[in-house]
Formats: C-alpha cells, sequence, structure tokens
C-alpha cells in the first residue's frame, strides 16, 4: 500500500465511523470522505506513488461507509430495515461482479441505490412529516433521480467511452 492509498484509507475509515453515533451527520460525512480519495490521488504526493489501482482502492475502502451505514440500519424496524437489507446486498454484489468478474456493467446495474436509502429514511424521520406522503415520495424520487444519474456519469458513460459506443452512436446519426 502506498503512503498516498494509506492516507486516503484512513480519512474513509476515520469519517465512516461518527456514523455509529450520528448516523446523517455520519453519513454525510462519510459520503464527502469518499470524494477525498480523488483528491488525494490526483494532488497529495508523499512519496509513495499515488493510488496504484484507483477503481479496485476506491470499492474496497468503500466499504468502511457501506458497513457502519448497514450497522446502524440493522437498528430499523420493518420495511426500512427489511428494503436496507436488500439493497445492501445487492450493492455486495455489484461490487463482487465488479472486483472478480471484472464487470463494469455491475456497478450500473446494481447501483448503490443502498446509501441512497439509508439517507432517504434519516433525512425523512429526522425532518419530513408523517402525514406528507407526497413530500416523503418527492425526496425519495429526487435522492435515487441523483443517485442514478451519477452513477449512469461514473459507470455507464465509461463503458461507452470503452467500446468506443460514443463514435459509433455519432456514425448513426450522420456525423
Amino acid at each position: 500500500m502506498t503512503r498516498e492509498e494509506a492516507l486516503a484509507a484512513a480519512l474513509k475509515l476515520l469519517f465512516a465511523l461518527p456514523v455509529l453515533r450520528w448516523p446523517l451527520a455520519g453519513a454525510i460525512l462519510s459520503i464527502l470522505a469518499d470524494g477525498l480519495d480523488v483528491v488525494v490521488m490526483n494532488y497529495v504526493d508523499l512519496g509513495g506513488g499515488g493510488i496504484r489501482d484507483y477503481h479496485l482502492f476506491d470499492k474496497w475502502t468503500d466499504l468502511f461507509g457501506l458497513v457502519t451505514f448497514f450497522l446502524v440500519s440493522l437498528r430499523w424496524e420493518g420495511r426500512d430495515r427489511a428494503i436496507a437489507v436488500v439493497l445492501f446486498a445487492l450493492r455486495i454484489a455489484g461490487i463482487a461482479a465488479f472486483e472478480i468478474l471484472g464487470l463494469r456493467s455491475a456497478l450500473a446495474f446494481l447501483p448503490n441505490l443502498f446509501e441512497t436509502w439509508f439517507l432517504y429514511v434519516l433525512i425523512r424521520e429526522a425532518w419530513v412529516p408523517k402525514d406528507a406522503p407526497g413530500l416523503r415520495a418527492a425526496l425519495l424520487t429526487g435522492l435515487v433521480a441523483f443517485k442514478l444519474a451519477q452513477e449512469w456519469v461514473l459507470h455507464v458513460t465509461q463503458i461507452l467511452d470503452r467500446y468506443n459506443l460514443s463514435e459509433v452512436l455519432d456514425r448513426l446519426r450522420g456525423h
């Protein structure tokens, strides 16, 4: 492990731990820390050679936050907990398919909706009245739409570029 990888991993672990005590604030910190590995990769030079395989590193260190989110979601009851367990399992399956089989498309077809559900439940319980089902639906729809757009940008566009499908689409359009 390079020094840069150790720093980025330590930040992601450190910022994931508050989730266990303060779930919503901790989740926001953890999600922000997840973006810090890119900053470390691109702007920090500790003489260790940087982050060697970013995608592998990112998926493994994402587990810090995912596991803390999962542990908190196990405290929930009923439908909230059941949905969290299913979405966590699907995310782990997506990560496994990506790592073991090299299927980048698994990350697009099994997006991290677990994290989205986690945020939705916490925000809903903290700020959305129980007698506002329309507001609850709008919150969930907005969070899911944002996450799916993010997954598209991060994974599907890279798949298209990898296979030069954008060039094929341009030819089909006559450009």
